[in-house]
């Protein structure tokens, strides 16, 4: 190679390096100085985010034909157009909008595929300038970019790994194991992990034998009647790009809470517990670190979505389980006013919405009980995000309405379609506005919430606007105040 070639090829590496660098610096920039907010949206096992956020971006695309009567400026029509822009982050998929808009509009509808990687969109809201006499020269109209940026539940789940050493972890998960609906659901695989010995010497193959039954378990809480919340690692579930890694290859050794701290500090370097220990520590190091770093940094504003009535449904562990994430969530970030300063280097969540889903599927007249129950389970975060100077946001919406309202012999029920397409309806019992106590979840245990789909001829890729619950309530406390 000649000396010009390996000029030109030493530019063209540093113009490589100087061009994915930049992103965050220009991100950085933008931030700082124009109209930007950057919104994270997380939800807990099904919630319907991917739902949420395709509803979302089709309620502001045809703002001027959909049902929008909270938002001031669609209502002033001072919001003039929509537009869809390429994302600057070059590590973020584009959030697949067409594809789930698709599948509502399918013939029978279908619900959008659960969020299983990062993934964001950045949308131009165009706004009509108001005159302003000290500036008469302003342009017409002004922007505001929104961008949005999805990620599983599961990851946020595992933020809290950053505060507990692997022996920690363990006997954290020895506590839940033996709880239900854990202990249940859980299985033949409870006793063989408290019969494992984590001083004994690593085999991989045994490694990877328990490490799927784990993940099995894992899964059995997540898509089980009713979901539990509190899932960790989250990535076992949903590794991303870590898929196959080994990485993800260890389990909680139980049996750690029968050796002492100087027995475990003393294992071989090639036992099951100084193997698992050290991929723990990669696991936080690798994964959890550098997503809530990187991928919170831009994040202005939060929105959380709990599927509280499922968890209702499920009886008071469910309940406690959510409420014990939830409070786990809050924890996880860093709260407080904006300025100049801690825009373009230490951005703050300035704004957090806890909200309840699926609203559609009880009577309108429990949808306020719905949103005080969210409260209620929320308590604690509420507490910890007040602390911190930003009050917290509570509505109850339903993304995309699949149900109607009936009235049975005097009671008010709801009906709809179930996945086959067949008529389903069904009375449920009044949605309580506050935590119930055992006695009252027996109101709710011969009650199972069916199957809905979404309604049908929709027809959304044809410029239809998605029927909603609420969804111009979320928008109003997104941009409002812009």
């Amino acid at each position: 190679m000649n000396d010009n070639s390996k000029l030109s090829q030493a530019a063209g590496s540093i113009a490589d390096k100087w061009s994915q660098s930049s992103d965050s610096v220009r991100q950085g920039l933008h931030r700082a100085w124009s109209e930007r907010l950057c919104v994270g949206i997380t939800g807990l096992s099904r919630s319907g985010k991917s739902t949420f956020i395709t509803s979302l971006i089709n309620q502001l695309y045809h703002h001027d034909q959909a049902q929008l009567g909270g938002v001031s400026a669609v209502m002033s029509g001072s919001l003039v157009g929509v537009k869809m822009h390429a994302l600057e982050d070059r590590g973020l998929n584009p959030f697949p909008y067409d594809q789930a808009i698709a599948s509502l509009s399918a013939t029978p509808p279908q619900w959008p595929a659960p969020t299983c990687d990062i993934s964001g969109c950045l949308l131009e809201l165009k706004f009509k300038n108001t005159k302003n006499r000290l500036k008469p020269f302003q342009a017409a109209t002004r922007s505001l970019f929104l961008e949005l940026r999805d990620y599983p539940g599961e990851w946020l789940l595992d933020i809290p790994l950053m505060e507990l050493s692997y022996s920690s972890w363990c006997a954290q998960c020895s506590s839940q194991f033996t709880q239900l609906p854990r202990s249940e659901l859980i299985g033949d695989l409870l006793p063989a992990l408290q019969k494992f010995d984590p001083l004994a010497e690593y085999d991989d193959h045994e490694c990877h034998r328990l490490t799927h039954l784990y993940t099995e378990f894992l899964r059995r809480c997540k898509e089980s009647e009713h979901s539990l919340s509190l899932i960790q690692p989250g990535r076992f579930l949903i590794p991303g790009t870590f898929k196959g890694s080994n990485i993800l290859q260890f389990f909680p050794l139980i049996g750690c809470s029968t050796r002492t701290p100087s027995q475990l500090a003393a294992a071989s370097n090639n036992s099951y517990y100084k193997v698992f220990e050290s991929r723990y520590a990669g696991y936080v190091k690798d994964l959890v670190i550098p997503f809530y770093k990187d991928f919170f940094k831009p994040m202005s504003r939060q929105i959380v979505l709990v599927d509280v009535i499922n968890a209702l449904n499920g009886g008071p562990a469910y309940i406690e389980d959510m409420r014990q994430a939830l409070a786990n969530i809050s924890d996880a970030f860093s709260y407080g006013q904006n300025n100049l300063l801690t825009r373009l280097f230490s951005p703050k969540i300035d704004q957090v919405m806890f909200v309840a889903t699926k609203v559609d599927q009880v009577v309108a007249k429990d949808h306020d009980a719905v949103r005080q129950l969210l409260a209620a389970v929320v308590r604690q975060a509420m507490k910890t995000v007040a602390y911190e100077g930003v009050t917290p946001n509570i509505e109850a919406i339903s993304s995309v309405r699949s149900s109607i309202e009936i009235n049975d012999h005097g009671d008010a029920g709801i009906s709809g379609l179930d996945p086959s397409g067949q008529p389903v309806g069904y009375i449920h019992p009044n949605i309580p506005s506050q935590i119930p106590n055992d006695a009252d979840y027996e109101l709710f245990k011969n009650w199972k919430i069916p199957l809905l789909n979404p309604a049908a001829n929709g027809n959304y890729a044809h410029n239809n606007a998605i029927p909603h619950i609420r969804i111009d309530s979320i928008i109003e406390l997104l941009i409002g105040d812009q």
